[in-house]
């Protein structure tokens, strides 16, 4: 049964309660969506940071979604290990490990990005391109005030910063 079964019931309706809600069904129904081409959302992000940042170190792309040290080479490891990123020596310091997608990782991204549209597109039906325009405007506002991190994903930066 969908909606509030209880008669009489008034659930929360304040702005932080929708926009929990929102973005917990958000989560859960993306997380289920990409697992079906075998991915969690961290490690999506990951390879979507080293496309647009292709031979930038590990360091940075771990940086650029506050991702520790640790954890980053966690994924990257895993990423590797399952043939869609290769570390090369950087060219200007051996030291560093430099992050290169493999086909197999383009291709899997891609499959990864189609399924995000889908997801955007069923999670926001019933609204107007413009009224989505508009949400994602309003959305982008309250994460730079909040210093929230752009593109930081709570589920991969880890717990939240006091402010």
């Amino acid at each position: 049964m969908a909606g509030n079964p209880i008669e009489g019931d008034r659930a929360p309706s304040t702005l932080s309660f929708l926009l929990s809600q929102v973005g917990i069904y958000a989560s859960r129904r993306f997380a289920e969506r990409i697992a079906a081409i075998d991915l969690q959302p961290p490690l999506f992000r990951v390879l979507n940071l080293i496309d647009v940042a292709e031979g930038r170190s590990q360091q940075t792309i771990g940086e650029a979604v506050e991702v520790p040290a640790s954890r980053m080479v966690a994924f990257v490891d895993e990423l590797e290990r399952r043939g869609l990123v290769k570390r090369h020596p950087h060219p200007s310091d051996r030291r560093i490990r430099a992050l290169f997608l493999t086909d197999a990782g383009r291709e899997l991204l891609e499959r990864g990005r189609e399924i995000a549209r889908e997801h955007e597109e069923e999670l926001t039906e019933g609204l107007s391109a413009a009224e989505r325009k508009r949400l994602t405007a309003l959305l982008q506002r309250v994460v730079a005030e909040q210093a929230i991190g752009n593109g930081v994903h709570p589920g991969i930066a880890g717990p939240p910063k006091g402010r």
